[in-house]
Formats: C-alpha cells, sequence, structure tokens
C-alpha cells in the first residue's frame, strides 16, 4: 500500500497548523491555572510536585476518615468480635503504615487506637481506653481537613454517648 503525498498542498498544511495552534491555544486556556488576580500561573517542577504532593494527602486523609468510621462502628458494639478487631487493626496497619509526612501523625493514631481496640475486644484493655485512643486518632485526622465542614462526618461525631469525662 502506498501513500500519495503529492496531492497535499502547501495551503492545506498551512490550514492544518493553524488549527491544530488553535486548539492547543484553547486547550491550554481552559486548563490552565490562574492567580487572585487572574493570572495565568506557570506550571513549574515545584508547582507539579506540590500538587502530587496534596493530591496524596487528600487521597490518604480520605482513607484515613473512612477508616475511622469502621473503627468507630467496631467501637459502638457492646461486645465486639475480637477476630474483627483484630483483621481491622492488621488491615489498617498494613493499609497505613506508610504514605506521605503530611499524614504521618493521623495514621500513626489511627493504628494505635486500631489496636487499643483490638486489644479490648480481646479484654486486655479497657472500653475507655479504646475510646480515649479513637477521640486522639480524630483529633489528629480533622487537623488535616482544610476546612471544616458543615455536615457531620465520622470525626465530628466522636461517638457522642460515651464522651471522655
Amino acid at each position: 500500500m502506498e501513500l500519495d503525498l503529492t496531492r497535499i498542498t502547501w495551503p492545506v498544511v498551512a490550514v492544518a497548523l493553524l488549527v491544530v495552534v488553535i486548539g492547543f491555544d484553547l486547550l491550554g486556556a481552559a486548563v490552565t491555572p490562574v492567580d487572585a488576580r487572574g493570572q495565568p500561573v506557570l506550571l513549574t517542577a515545584q508547582r507539579w510536585t506540590a500538587a502530587r504532593l496534596a493530591r496524596q494527602a487528600n487521597a490518604e486523609t480520605e482513607a484515613l476518615v473512612k477508616d475511622a468510621t469502621e473503627l468507630r462502628r467496631l467501637l459502638e458494639q457492646e461486645h465486639p468480635d475480637p477476630i474483627a478487631a483484630m483483621l481491622l487493626a492488621q488491615r489498617l496497619y498494613a493499609e497505613h503504615r506508610t504514605g506521605s509526612t503530611a499524614t504521618v501523625a493521623a495514621r500513626q493514631a489511627l493504628i494505635a487506637a486500631a489496636e487499643v481496640a483490638a486489644r479490648y475486644a480481646v479484654g486486655a484493655a479497657t472500653r475507655q481506653e479504646a475510646i480515649d485512643a479513637y477521640h486522639a486518632a480524630m483529633a489528629s485526622i480533622e487537623t488535616l481537613s482544610p476546612e471544616p465542614s458543615a455536615t457531620p462526618t465520622p470525626s465530628r461525631q466522636y461517638l457522642p454517648h460515651l464522651q471522655s469525662p
């Protein structure tokens, strides 16, 4: 199969290039971030890295909130299942032992709270110790949120009927 390029003329090439340049211009205008004054911001390697790290920290924070909800459900039970508590603690340790430095304190606090909850489930810790560890983890997770939410989240509900004195 032969490709015949003799039929392509310079005006056709010029129009095609003009369409491509205009398309890139429109795409760039649509995706380029702007500062508070409405001026375009140059995307440097540092800004790309900062944006990537912010996305990673936000994803980790969402995962921490989701896992804290599971821990809360476990602690709301009068007699939590020891096997379920142990499996939850192991899963939280496996999932949250590494991550961004921005979330390290919250990750460690949630892992510690899950460990205390597992010990509570087998009778090696008191219910109040487990609740206090959960409260500490939630306080640490809340510091990661850039703005407080108007809707109640698991971190805002703190096991209200089990408040520590």
